[in-house]
């Protein structure tokens, strides 16, 4: 086989390992969770609202959409929340700031002080979020 044509197949076979790898990294990772807009009624509000007026599978699946939580950790979620409850903890942490109102006033008063940085950390204390996922929570309040 010619020099050529054996460079071209180590080329090809080099960029497909390179674009499964890609893939990969990214078909498991949740969605980031993100403050609820007031305006379109979505967030966490609209969980607890079809949690309470008994739809399940709607909340469960608003849930997943928000933050990419597997079906049975999202269940377990919704029935918490049906139960008159808080969100439950996420897994290696405590609760978000989506679900910890205290926590979300305190870094909003603190990004209104010009501390961006310290409301990150408020928020990576509180949550076991990567300081990617933090930041653009606090970059949207």
């Amino acid at each position: 086989m010619p020099e050529a044509v054996q460079f071209a197949l180590l080329a090809v076979l080099v960029a497909l390992l390179l674009l499964w790898f890609v893939l990969r990294r990214s078909a498991g990772r949740p969605r980031d969770l993100v403050a609820p807009d007031p305006a379109a009624g979505g967030g966490q509000g609209e969980v607890l609202r079809l949690a309470r007026a008994g739809h399940t599978v709607e909340a469960v699946r608003l849930l997943r959409q928000q933050t990419g939580l597997p079906l049975l950790e999202a269940k377990q979620a919704v029935d918490a929340l049906r139960a008159g409850g808080p969100l439950p903890a996420r897994p290696g942490g405590l609760s978000g700031p989506v679900g910890d109102d205290e926590v979300r006033a305190e870094a909003a008063r603190l990004v209104r002080a010009g501390k961006k940085i310290h409301a990150v950390k408020l928020v990576r204390e509180h949550t076991n979020w990567s300081l990617a996922e933090a930041k653009r929570y606090v970059d949207r309040l």
